[in-house]
Formats: C-alpha cells, sequence, structure tokens
C-alpha cells in the first residue's frame, strides 16, 4: 500500500523527484525488445457480449487471419479467448501451414460471446506459461474489466483487479521479458487501462476508431515483433533491385474490390489464379499477401484496389538496421535516432558513398509533421527527431536512399503529452488505475450514480493528481530497467550540448510548480463518526 500524501512533508518532496524522474526517463520509456530470432506471440480476443454489436462484420476474424498469415515458420504462437471465462482455442504451437488453418478456421470461436470481461485473468493466463524467447502478448478488448457480481461487491472487485493487473501483474510481466500491445475497440474500452498496461510493459497501445481499423493495428504490432525492410510503394508502383532474393506484397482491399494484378518489369501479368513461378498467393475478403522468390529486378506494378496501407517487404543480403525505439514518444522531447546498413548481419562498408538516411514522423492521417536527415558518423547514422506536438496514433518511417538502392522501415507509434497528466487530474478522470476511480465507461451491472462504499468525501484535483504520483516509484522503476541502456548511450552526449541541459531545467521547473501547486491546494479532512 502506497503511503499517504496527506500531512507528510516527506511525502510532497519525494513526490516532486518522482514526477522530475518520470518526465526525464519518459524519453525512453517503453523501449520496444530488439529484434528477435524466435518471437512468442500470444492474441488475447475480448468475446464479451458486446462483441456482437461493436464488431457486426467479425472483422476481429480478419485481423487474426491477417496475423496468421504474417506470422513467419518458426514462430511460436497460440490464440486465447476471454469473456466471464478464459479459453485457449489455439494452444501455444510452432506457426506452420497447418496451425494458419487451424488459425483460419477459428472464426466460429470468436462468436462464442459470453457475459462479463475479465481482463486480468486472460493476461494472466496467457503469459503463464514460459517461452524460449521474449513473449509478446496481443490484447484485443472493446470493454472494461467487469467481473460477475458472484466474485464480490460492484464495483471493488473490478477496481481490486483493476489495480492488480496494473499495479502488481504489469510490473511483474515487465520483469519477465513479457511485452503486451494493447487495442482498444469501441469507445467503451478502458483507454487509460490500455495505455498504461502497453506503456509499462514496453508495448504499442492502440486507440481503434473503427472496426475497419482492426487488421492495421494488428499490422502495426505485427511490425513491432517481427520488423521489415520495405521498398517505398507509389501510385501502384515499386523497384526491385539487384540483391533482392525475394518481396512480399500486402495488398489491403474491400471485399467488393477489383482483385488486384501483378506486373512484373517485362510486362508479364499475374493474377491469384496464375502466380509467378513458385509464388504463394494467399487471397482473403479485405487483403491478398503474396510472396514473389527471386524477382526480376525493375519497375513492378499493381492494377486493381490497392488500399493505401498496403507495403512491399524485401529481403536480402543488405538490410536497414537501426536501434531499439520506444512505442511511446511525447511531444518537445527529442527521440534519438541510429541506422545502419548491414550485409549478411555485419556493417556494410560498401555502402553507396552518396547514401543518406533520414526520418519522417506522420501523424495519424499521413500528414508528415516532423523530418529530419541523419548526419553520417562513420558507417552509422545518428540524429535525433524532435517529436512535434501531436497526440495518439502515428507513424516513424526511416528511409536509406543512395545510388541503385533504397530502403525503409515504418514502426507505428503512440503520441502521449506529458503535461496531459495535469489535465487529467484537474478533469478529475483519466487517472483512474493511480487512484481508484471508476473509469469514463459504461458498466452493465451498476448503478452509475451510486458511489464507493463509506466514501463520500470528494478529494481534491491536488489530491487525486498526488495520489497518482505516489503509486510512481513501481513505475519509476520499471521506466529506468527500460531506458539505462539508451541514457547511458547519450550520457557523453549531454554535458557537451546546451539543449539537453535547457530540457531539465524546465523538467526541475516543472516539478517545483507542481510543488507549489499541491501546497496551495492541499487540504485536511476531517472524518467524523456517524453518531456525531
Amino acid at each position: 500500500m502506497a503511503w499517504s500524501y496527506r500531512g507528510s512533508q516527506r511525502g510532497r518532496g519525494v513526490a516532486g523527484m518522482l514526477l522530475a524522474s518520470l518526465c526525464l526517463l519518459s524519453a525512453g520509456a517503453g523501449l520496444a525488445q530488439p529484434d528477435e530470432e524466435t518471437p512468442d506471440v500470444r492474441v488475447i480476443i475480448d468475446v464479451s457480449g458486446s462483441m456482437r454489436s461493436n464488431d457486426p462484420e467479425q472483422l476481429a476474424a480478419s485481423a487474426l487471419e491477417l496475423l496468421a498469415a504474417l506470422l513467419p515458420d518458426g514462430t511460436s504462437a497460440g490464440v486465447w479467448t476471454f469473456g466471464e471465462r478464459v479459453d485457449n482455442p489455439l494452444p501455444l504451437d510452432e506457426v506452420n501451414e497447418a496451425w494458419r488453418e487451424a488459425a483460419m478456421a477459428l472464426r466460429p470461436a470468436l462468436v462464442e460471446y459470453q457475459p462479463y470481461t475479465d481482463i486480468e485473468a486472460a493476461v494472466r493466463r496467457a503469459a503463464e506459461s514460459p517461452a524460449d524467447g521474449g513473449r509478446h502478448l496481443v490484447l484485443l478488448t472493446d470493454g472494461m474489466i467487469d467481473l460477475p457480481p458472484a466474485r464480490g461487491a460492484k464495483p471493488a472487485v473490478d477496481d481490486a483487479s483493476r489495480r492488480t493487473l496494473l499495479e502488481e501483474l504489469a510490473p511483474t510481466l515487465t520483469e519477465q521479458g513479457v511485452v503486451v500491445h494493447a487495442i482498444a475497440f469501441s469507445d467503451a474500452a478502458d483507454r487509460d487501462l490500455v495505455e498504461r498496461l502497453s506503456r509499462t510493459t514496453g508495448g504499442l497501445p492502440a486507440l481503434v476508431a473503427s472496426p475497419e481499423s482492426l487488421p492495421g493495428a494488428f499490422l502495426d504490432i505485427v511490425e513491432r515483433i517481427l520488423p521489415a525492410d520495405q521498398v517505398p510503394l507509389v501510385d501502384g508502383r515499386f523497384v526491385i533491385e539487384p540483391g533482392v532474393e525475394a518481396f512480399s506484397a500486402l495488398l489491403f482491399h474491400t471485399p467488393e474490390g477489383a482483385p488486384p494484378t501483378l506486373i512484373a518489369p517485362d510486362a508479364t501479368r499475374y493474377t491469384s489464379e496464375a502466380p509467378p513461378s513458385e509464388a504463394r498467393w494467399r487471397v482473403a475478403p479485405r487483403f491478398d499477401l503474396l510472396r514473389v522468390p527471386d524477382p526480376a529486378p525493375g519497375e513492378w506494378r499493381l492494377e486493381g484496389e490497392v488500399g493505401s496501407d498496403s507495403r512491399i517487404a524485401v529481403s536480402g543480403a543488405v538490410s536497414l538496421q537501426l536501434v531499439p525505439l520506444p512505442a511511446v514518444v511525447h511531444p518537445g522531447l527529442a527521440l534519438p535516432l541510429e541506422a545502419w546498413l548491414a550485409r549478411d548481419g555485419e556493417p556494410w562498408r560498401e555502402a553507396p558513398e552518396n547514401l543518406a538516411v533520414g526520418a519522417t514522423l506522420f501523424d495519424a492521417e499521413g500528414a508528415p509533421r516532423a523530418e529530419v536527415w541523419l548526419p553520417r558518423q562513420e558507417e552509422r547514422f545518428v540524429g535525433e527527431l524532435t517529436v512535434p506536438d501531436l497526440e495518439g496514433a502515428a507513424r516513424l518511417r526511416l528511409l536509406a536512399r543512395g545510388e541503385g538502392f533504397v530502403r525503409q522501415r515504418d514502426l507505428a507509434v503512440n503520441v502521449q503529452p506529458l503535461l496531459g497528466l495535469l489535465d487529467q487530474a484537474e478533469e478529475g478522470h483519466g487517472l483512474a488505475g493511480e487512484v481508484g476511480l471508476i473509469p469514463l465507461g459504461e458498466r452493465f451491472h451498476e448503478d452509475l450514480a451510486t458511489g464507493r462504499e463509506g466514501e463520500a468525501v470528494p478529494d481534491s484535483a491536488a489530491d487525486r493528481f498526488i495520489d497518482f504520483v505516489n503509486d510512481l516509484p513501481a513505475h519509476v522503476a520499471a521506466l529506468w530497467r527500460d531506458a539505462r541502456p539508451r541514457l547511458e548511450r547519450r550520457a557523453a552526449a549531454f554535458a557537451g550540448d546546451p539543449r539537453q541541459w535547457v530540457a531539465a531545467g524546465l523538467v526541475l521547473l516543472l516539478a517545483l510548480l507542481v510543488l507549489r501547486h499541491t501546497r496551495r491546494r492541499r487540504r485536511v479532512v476531517h472524518r467524523e463518526d456517524p453518531y456525531v
């Protein structure tokens, strides 16, 4: 139990220090796991009754089919479903064609709707078995924790489960190397839980506005777990240079759209019914996925409906490498970037002399919001990109271009403002997990007008914020574990960069302002016995 702020001078000092630590460490928080040879992917899908109306076209099943198609052979993967109970319709196993066929056949299991929503039990159950590599949990939910009344008085039993998930289970998973990528699917979903669970474990939080966006959210997470080199796809055209061993085309389209046609540099036309030699072409209602080995160099073209999220991944001896990048970034803070080209796993010393590497951050609408070219330092390109003033989903693109060569990496990120914590405290919501409040959203088994048992005295905004700060030590410890390698790499550059000293001064000033604000707003609560 966290010690109470009220009446404690020591509490105010420690709270201010913790806030400053959080601000400093947040630049390196939520670091994605390094590339793993055999990642372990565990998908957890909400099958509570509300999914019937929130996903009438079963696009969650389509997203699962996309995930199954994208996972390479040798990956370990499994599927869990949850409502009141947790089921495991597709046990953890090595991915192969048999596993993919079993995953494609899971659609009926995803409509076996259940009452209630036990997110804590689902995450605990899916994470419990060990793995050879890092474990990645992909959680999809359209609601909030909602346990049966038989488990205890509501909403206390729901709040207790939520606190256990965020304050005990999530830090434990972080220590075990388990990353949770959580997708909030509907306006009623507990978005604060999704963001905190992902941020604590180093995963990507995704807030999906419509069912049609679900496959894209799954794809963003897959690219976090299994990053791949791409080549630009512009107006249905892409260029394959000599030395590329294979390319994979993921082509999104509507169920009614014209089927795609692939046109080779020699003008040969290919379709799903007549694919290139040795190629694999998988057709689904909302996407086509094809892999072409040993492709002819030159410009390839696509005809038919090709969605804007379509992409071309390539494999070969040369690859674009990046240092691990955070899944959550913050406006106004510099994001350190480091990239290089590797050939057969070693730095490519013969890279083109005119090679240039740039980074661009796009907002959710695909508009570029920040761009920087990285200075070359021997075999590497090192620099920083200052995150612009935006919020929510964004995409970071690293592009390497030289004579006769181009590679790019796209990574989804989530932009979360640091000062938003203060705004949420003033409004009295958004910090539900930290202060034990009921999140905004619908519970179907309680009267929303009912207050907490025996707690009729409302807290001020300052009290709510300091209660939140009191819970920060565990979060700061997790952030430090994730951020330490990046901070050590930047320590040498810190002393010589005046901008870093200015940023540190602003953080200290923010902490002092918060401390002054809370002193003015602090109050003493006098509780009286009922008979008085």
